[in-house]
């Protein structure tokens, strides 16, 4: 199933697996208003969904999951008070969604993933790379300011020292770099990439849904404020597993050696 939000967000659905490829390749799939409008929607849509269990985004044209935001549009889109706090509370929007989402999501990185690109990749549960993926943050080049909330989905991964290295530093890290850093967890070849996550899409597919909702959950609170965390709904979501189907379809298919088939129940 193929659709588009705007011809420069492309989405699809497999199955249970739902794509959203960012379009702009002759600019390296530079991100836009548009664009961050179109991924909030797709996002939105997706998650509404109850077929789809994983969401994967990637970039068109071989070349870059998305080389920044597009500065040609930067007059437009980001000058004056009030564009450039709609610009913000736009992408914002989008990265919120698919950072908060309870479907599995993958990003599929293959060639630049430069500033708003590390954005969109922190904000998904797996980050996977080819080895000519390269990653920077040259927000220092354009006087840009990112949010703290941006800032703290990095930290998050990196640390604050390697996220001051692409911040401050202006250092752009190769595959291999991202990897040791944390920023990826893996780095696979490029001749067969997309194959290989969609073979992991589907298999993530497969599995128990309510597993998955509890594990995100929980995994993110331990992210959050203590304040703010909320262990109650995290308990309540690990009691929920083993008292669905689904936990007593897993036992079954384990015992008798066969495929399990979970529907979230």
């Amino acid at each position: 199933m193929t659709s588009t939000t705007t011809d420069k967000i492309l989405t699809r659905r497999d199955g249970a697996v739902a794509h959203i490829v960012f379009n702009n390749p002759d600019r390296l799939n530079a991100i836009s208003l548009e664009m961050w409008q179109g991924m909030g929607d797709a996002v939105e849509r997706f998650e509404a969904d109850p077929e789809v269990r994983v969401i994967v985004l990637s970039g068109a044209g071989g070349k870059a999951f998305v080389a920044g935001a597009d500065v040609s549009k930067y007059e437009e889109e980001r000058m004056g008070e009030d564009s450039a706090e709609h610009y913000a509370r736009t992408g914002e929007r989008g990265l919120s969604m698919l950072y908060h989402s309870e479907k599995a999501t993958i990003a599929a990185i293959d060639g630049f993933c430069i500033g708003g690109g590390i954005s969109v990749a922190t904000c998904c549960d797996l980050r996977i790379a080819t080895p000519k993926s390269t990653f920077a943050q040259p927000a220092m080049r354009y006087g840009i300011g990112y949010r703290y909330k941006s800032l703290r989905r990095v930290t998050d991964l990196i640390g604050p020292a390697a996220t001051k290295e692409l911040l401050i530093g202006g250092t752009t890290f190769d595959a291999q770099q991202a990897l040791n850093k944390g920023l990826v967890g893996q780095v696979l070849p490029e001749d067969g990439f997309m194959e290989a996550i969609t073979k992991l899409a589907d298999r993530i597919a497969a599995g128990a849904p309510l597993t998955l909702k509890q594990v995100k959950h929980a995994i993110a609170q331990i992210v959050r404020d203590p304040a703010e965390r909320e262990l109650d709904q995290s308990e309540a979501l690990f009691q929920a597993c083993y008292a669905s189907a689904d936990y007593r379809e897993g036992i079954r298919a384990f015992a008798e050696k066969r495929k399990p088939v979970f529907k979230g129940l």
